[in-house]
């Protein structure tokens, strides 16, 4: 239901066989060495100190992770293919433009209810990138911001475990969260949701909160709105650690930081308004598929099960579990249960859960922490899949993907504010691309009032009332999916015509209508 409400990239299902092999190899060698270090005592001259062989055998999980970060780079470097970058990036433009954070505008005149930015900041930095800098850019942006959130799941990962169960861990939490590395907002989230998860870690080991997560969670409200996520965590983490008695007569301070959290969301530009947006979101969250019941069927969510299932037999064969890692898991398992585009937060949350357990099940009580040689080698890599980005985008991201490009020059020939029948997320591209064309949808759904959206169902399946959605539209031309219902429909039904195609759309154009 409603096609145009969002079209992901993912990291590419035909790579897993390659992906298996890889990490066959990494893990049969890596768990033989870990288990090899506890089964016999180091053989070095130095007391408790490992052989350089040895040291150099458990660092063979930065391969696997070093491996990740270049498939990542890889996903960064690709064309923007993601629909819902363009109404992004038109929706920045225009905030720099004649939009105003308070009274913003409309997309299109089909849109006609009032909505509340929720990703300004992001948006608008992001248009401002590609004034600079063009698509190439962009992709870059947002390359460096996929970097950035695997870095951020291993730093919370490793805080809390091994190289191995952390590289895993990390693995694991990447392929989970493979539809969401998009050029969209929504990835800036999930680095955000990682910082917050290892601040709270951190907290736990040595008892000291961390002020500094209020300031960010302002900036977190300018530039996507899940930024609630990041107060039910701290919210979460602050309940167990008072169940746990860490936090040593302080539980009233400690509770500053989630509510503190909530109030500095509301002391952004737009105010406490920004609270009404999600009352926007449930309105919409039957129409919507993101924002709908996750199916395990779907190879993200399929992960995270696998994860969650992984972490309970561990559990239950180790240690006495605490409540702030029993409360992040029921948090987990709710978002993914719940809502599929929480699956990918839902994963960064279980990520560091893992590869503790996973680290106790290899028989290594204390955790190995990090230390100057891995540190270098993952900020070396870091560096190097910047510049390989830096080198390939130019070439590799100039151009749009995913779009109906072939019927640029029919569109760009329309008169100013000519409406366009569309059933998908080519409609965010027709207005970044052609402004003055009008699609009847694209995918700001919060300035579409729920009765349009409602009515713009009908059209889409082609049920009884569709010609009255197309009649109000006024719409002389449409791009189309081949084969859809509503094509279909149109074709057979009220005597389109196809004028052009441009696999998997076709350009339709009205009866009487120019060829």
């Amino acid at each position: 239901m409603l096609a145009a409400a969002s079209s992901t990239q993912c990291l590419g299902l035909r790579d897993v066989p390659a992906l298996r092999a890889s990490f066959t190899d990494t893990w049969t060698v890596t768990v033989q060495t870990e288990r090899a270090a506890v089964a016999e005592p180091p053989r070095t001259g130095d007391a408790g100190a490992p052989s350089p062989v040895r040291r150099l055998l458990n660092r063979s999980p930065l391969a696997l992770l070093l491996f990740l970060m270049a498939l990542v780079a890889q996903v960064g470097a690709q064309p923007l293919n993601n629909g819902d970058a363009w109404f992004h990036l038109r929706a920045g433009h225009l905030f720099w433009g004649s939009w105003s954070l308070w009274h913003p505008g409309a997309p299109t005149r089909f849109a006609t209810s009032a909505w509340v930015p929720t990703q300004w900041s992001t948006e608008m930095l992001t248009a401002k990138v590609e004034d600079w800098f063009g698509l190439p850019g962009v992709a870059f942006f947002y390359g460096l911001v996929y970097l950035a959130f695997l870095v951020a799941v291993y730093g919370a990962c490793r805080r809390l475990s091994g190289p191995l169960a952390g590289a895993v861990a990390t693995g694991a939490a990447v392929f989970a969260a493979s539809t969401t590395l998009s050029a969209r907002p929504q990835v800036v989230s999930l680095v955000l949701i990682a910082v917050t998860v290892d601040a709270w870690w951190r907290t736990r080991a040595d008892g000291r909160l961390r002020w500094w997560l209020l300031p960010m969670t302002w900036v977190w409200a300018t530039a996507h709105g899940l930024w609630t996520a990041g107060v039910l965590v701290s919210l979460a983490c602050w309940l167990g650690l008072a169940l746990e008695g860490r936090l040593r007569g302080r539980v009233g301070r400690a509770f500053l930081v989630p509510l503190g959290s909530l109030v500095a969301a509301t002391l952004t530009p737009l105010g406490p308004k920004l609270l009404l947006s999600q009352l926007a979101v449930s309105e919409r969250t039957p129409m919507i598929a993101e924002w709908g019941a996750t199916s395990f069927r779907t190879v993200p969510a399929l992960v995270v099960g696998v994860m969650v299932a992984v972490l309970l037999v561990l559990w239950l064969r180790g240690e006495r579990v605490g409540a702030m890692p029993l409360l992040l898991l029921v948090l987990a398992c709710g978002w993914a249960a719940l809502v599929t585009r929480l699956v990918a937060p839902a994963a960064v949350l279980v990520a560091p859960l893992l590869a503790q357990a996973l680290t106790e099940r290899l028989r290594r009580r204390t955790r190995v922490p990090t230390d100057r040689v891995e540190r270098v080698v993952v900020a070396l890599a870091a560096l190097a899949c910047v510049a390989g980005l830096a080198a390939a985008v130019p070439s590799s991201a100039d151009r749009a993907a995913g779009v109906p490009d072939a019927f640029a020059p029919r569109l760009a020939a329309l008169p100013r504010g000519s409406a366009v029948l569309v059933e998908d997320s080519s409609g965010a591209w027709m207005e970044w691309r052609f402004p003055g064309v009008q699609p009847v949808i694209d995918g700001l759904l919060d300035s579409y009032s729920v009765a349009y959206m409602r009515r713009f169902d009908t059209f889409w399946r082609a049920e009884p009332g569709w010609r009255g959605f197309v009649a109000d539209s006024g719409a002389r031309n449409a791009v189309m999916l081949a084969g859809s219902p509503a094509t279909t429909a149109l074709v057979e039904e009220a005597h389109w015509r196809v004028v052009q195609r441009d696999a998997p759309w076709v350009y339709l154009v009205a009866p009487g209508g120019a060829r």
